[in-house]
């Protein structure tokens, strides 16, 4: 980039996911099924939802493929900014020992009663936490309950290709449709960064360049990376991305869901657990770009960006995705995920799809009333 780019970084934190915690034994207080020797545990009432937090997390941390998204600091607070309807979480247990979760809720959409997946809307990665050695008599469990509770539509999104839910095929009581989800995308790092970006096109590694030498030459950069919640880059990253989107004449992500409020009490939660960094670029000592990432089991999760629309022609947010790339090398991650989306920029770093699929099961009654009306 330039000599005139200083960097400062904030150590990070042991996240949650490296800590050993203490398993929970369920008090087992609400409805249950048995499948073999599975009982299912069905949690209507928030306190509970909470009561089971420190249990879901130590079996979160012992099931391969989750991400931020599926554990609780993440699902707690969806729940506590968006959540509506009647809540309906299924944990699975054999022998007291949790081996499934599914948290959803049952509201009405379109005039139909649907079970959606808390995390909903705003979350790239969904797939229920189940321990792989108990995926169908999970499932298996959980296609028993679905046939006992009222509800027309199950809405799934943001699955895996190989979700283990596709084992709901086998029952006959409801229509079963899988289709392609939008993908995420990934770049592996692995090697050295000089490697890294050796491999990029000539085009790209100029322009990054001649911005980071157009911006050196009328004032000073400064890279910075953080693992807290510091409530400026938390606002300047709303404001940015709210400013950048409005030129576009577009409302953005954050403005269309809004996501504000939630993002302010999520990140500092995501801090608290080891799992935020912020990567910043100031110019002239102010903010001009800012990236959200969650680092989870040495995986960056590029949640959020945002750059000064007014500065563009600096080339900001490129010149921090190169850093934060750089970063991320340094540090010994094994893979930056720019999460779902395929705009063309990913590609050009190295990015590679990650195949996602959407679930849809429909109750056999309102096809036939759909058909009969």
């Amino acid at each position: 980039m330039t000599s005139r780019l200083h960097i400062r970084r904030t150590a990070t934190r042991k996240s949650t996911s490296e800590r050993e915690l203490p398993p929970i034994v369920s008090q087992n207080r609400e409805s249950r099924c048995l499948y073999s020797m599975i009982e299912l545990e069905t949690i209507d009432q928030l306190s509970r939802f909470k009561e089971i937090e420190p249990e879901w997390l130590s079996f979160a941390n012992t099931v391969p493929g989750l991400t931020p998204f599926q554990l609780p600091a993440w699902q707690l607070t969806w729940w506590d900014h968006y959540g509506s309807g009647e809540l309906h979480v299924m944990a699975f247990r054999d022998r007291n020992s949790m081996v499934g979760l599914v948290p959803a809720f049952l509201h009405s959409w379109k005039g139909k009663r649907q079970m959606t997946l808390i995390g909903s809307g705003i979350s790239d990665y969904l797939d229920p936490a189940i321990s792989p050695n108990y995926n169908e008599a999970v499932v298996t469990c959980l296609r028993d309950h679905l046939q006992s509770i009222d509800y027309d539509v199950c809405d799934w999104q943001d699955l895996s290709r190989n979700t283990p839910l596709q084992l709901l095929r086998t029952d006959k009581s409801y229509a079963f449709e899988i289709a392609p989800g939008v993908p995420c995308t990934e770049i592996r790092v692995s090697g050295s960064f000089e490697d890294f970006w050796q491999a990029r096109s000539k085009d790209l590694r100029r322009n990054v360049r001649r911005y980071g030498d157009r911006a050196g030459a009328s004032g000073e950069l400064q890279f910075d990376a953080t693992s807290e919640a510091d409530l400026d880059l938390v606002e300047a990253l709303i404001r940015l991305h709210a400013a950048r989107w409005e030129k576009e004449g577009q409302p953005g992500m954050v403005a269309a869901n809004g996501s504000a409020e939630f993002l302010k009490k999520v990140f500092p939660r995501l801090a608290r657990a080891g799992m935020l960094l912020l990567f910043s670029m100031r110019y002239k000592r102010k903010i001009a770009a800012v990236i959200a990432a969650f680092p989870y089991r040495r995986i960056l999760y590029s949640y959020l960006s945002a750059f000064d629309p007014e500065a563009e022609h600096f080339g900001f947010g490129r010149a921090l995705l190169f850093e934060a790339l750089r970063y991320s090398h340094e540090n010994h991650y094994s893979a930056w995920n720019f999460l779902r989306g395929s705009e063309p920029y990913k590609y050009s770093w190295g990015a590679k799809d990650i195949p996602r699929c959407r679930l849809l099961l429909k109750r056999r009654a309102q096809i036939q009333s759909a058909s009969s009306g």
